[in-house]
């Protein structure tokens, strides 16, 4: 969008190819809060799905395998999760430690 200060995200591909891209808004912190906004979004649909996938029978073990997650209870998978995203937050941040003051 020329002109605006508000960012523009779009989702591109599908599957394994699947990529979120970010259009430079004039103000960095402009797509810090729209990625949050979208992080919330997805992890609200993540919720939902897991919800259904429950309803529909599923396991918690077969939850975790789709998350990419080795557990069997919803505490399990949760922890696993939480982990794997708090490595990818380090990876993608490009902070490797916890940083001081």
């Amino acid at each position: 969008m020329i002109g605006t200060s508000t960012a523009t995200l779009r989702l591109r591909g599908s599957g394994g190819h699947l990529r979120l891209r970010v259009a430079k808004a004039p103000d960095p912190l402009a797509n810090v809060r729209e990625c949050c906004r979208a992080s919330v979004a997805v992890e609200k649909a993540l919720g939902e799905v897991i919800r259904d996938a429950l309803a529909a029978g599923h396991s918690w073990a077969e939850v975790g395998q789709a998350l990419g997650v080795e557990a069997k209870t919803s505490v399990g998978v949760r922890e696993h999760y939480d982990t794997s995203r708090s490595y990818m937050r380090m990876r993608f941040w490009g902070t490797d430690a916890e940083e001081t003051g």
